[in-house]
């Protein structure tokens, strides 16, 4: 190896470790048996996991953000694919305007797009209500699904869908059988990073939701405004768990679509 190729990588394991450090430390602590952050630990032990699982401050508002995060999902892909197909195979007037208003969410400070659901929600009484963490989840989502599959379908080619209309398959029976097998890979990593979208969301909850819909991320934010409680190195080694799970699906999913496409 020549001395750039080592130094590349050596520079590439030095900015690895950089990045991976904090996670691996927070890994560490949640293992810790004192009642106080230690690092590193002088015993171990898994009392800040229990805790997780047996407090019901920690684990209901775990189910209530998986709940949710399932839900926006669910409806971010199917919104989302839906108006990415609409707007790439589609040929009507002002198809680019509406795709730059579809994805406008992901360019407005979310701050500004959860203010704007707070005076919305209020109007209607769906502030804390689980209803009102699902629509704003729903609507930063849906863009991100919009982006992946209509960059998909561009790959694509459309004549497929020409011929199975041309053998007599209706406009949905083509969808159903040519289109969407066609970017199921897409549509399955989309999905999985709506998923992370809402279960990760801080902003949104803190302004829509208060003590009935309190989620997972804003309860971490509220205990470590007012106290430090070891069991957040736990919840946030299970959150880095989950979150790597997703990633393997999606990089999976990318290589089976990628296979496919060599098919």
């Amino acid at each position: 190896m020549t001395v750039g190729r080592v130094a590349l990588w050596a520079l590439a394991g030095v900015l690895l470790a950089f990045l991976t450090a904090p996670i691996v430390v927070i890994m560490i602590t949640s293992f810790n048996a004192t009642p106080y952050m230690e690092f590193p630990p002088r015993s171990l032990s898994l009392r800040w996991y229990a805790n997780f699982f047996s407090s019901p401050q920690w684990y209901d508002t775990a189910l209530l953000s998986l709940r949710i995060a399932l839900l926006t999902m669910i409806a971010a892909t199917v919104l989302g694919t839906a108006a990415a197909i609409g707007i790439v195979r589609g040929t009507f007037p002002g198809r680019r305007a509406l795709e730059a208003f579809f994805v406008s969410p992901m360019v407005v400070p979310i701050v500004v797009i959860a203010l704007g659901f707070y005076f919305l929600f209020s109007g209607y009484r769906l502030l804390d209500t689980p209803v009102a963490l699902f629509l704003g989840h729903t609507v930063i989502a849906t863009p991100l699904v919009i982006v992946m599959v209509r960059a998909a379908l561009q790959t694509t080619n459309p004549a497929m869908e020409f011929a199975a209309r041309s053998l007599g398959a209706g406009f949905w029976r083509a969808l159903w059988h040519v289109t969407l097998p066609s970017i199921k890979a897409a549509i399955g990593s989309a999905a999985a990073f709506a998923f992370l979208i809402s279960f990760d969301d801080v902003v949104i909850a803190i302004f829509v939701a208060g003590p009935d819909s309190t989620t997972l991320p804003k309860r971490m934010w509220e205990t470590i405004r007012f106290e430090i409680d070891p069991t957040l190195t736990a919840i946030s080694s299970l959150l880095t768990l989950i979150a790597v799970i997703v990633l393997v699906a999606v990089e999976s999913l990318r290589r089976l679509g990628a296979a496919d496409r060599l098919e």
